[in-house]
């Protein structure tokens, strides 16, 4: 059972933000204290870039496992 606190680490990895100069939604992944950075490129739609993000974090966790293995 995850605990409150692992939960809102999990969530915040990745938030989907829109810009306002080129109509695109882009990933922002967390890079330390309050501060965001795009780790995508531009999707026309909310719900394409909340795709992406969702599966960004299975790569991340396969990509855990292979350097573990190492």
């Amino acid at each position: 059972m995850k605990t409150f606190s692992q939960y809102l680490k999990e969530a915040s990895k990745y938030i989907v933000s829109k810009n306002p100069n080129d109509n695109k939604w882009y990933v922002m992944g967390h890079v330390g204290r309050n501060q965001w950075m795009p780790v995508s490129n531009g999707f026309k739609n909310k719900a394409q870039a909340q795709k992406w993000a969702k599966s960004q974090d299975k790569v991340d966790s396969a990509a855990r496992g292979e350097i573990g293995a190492v």
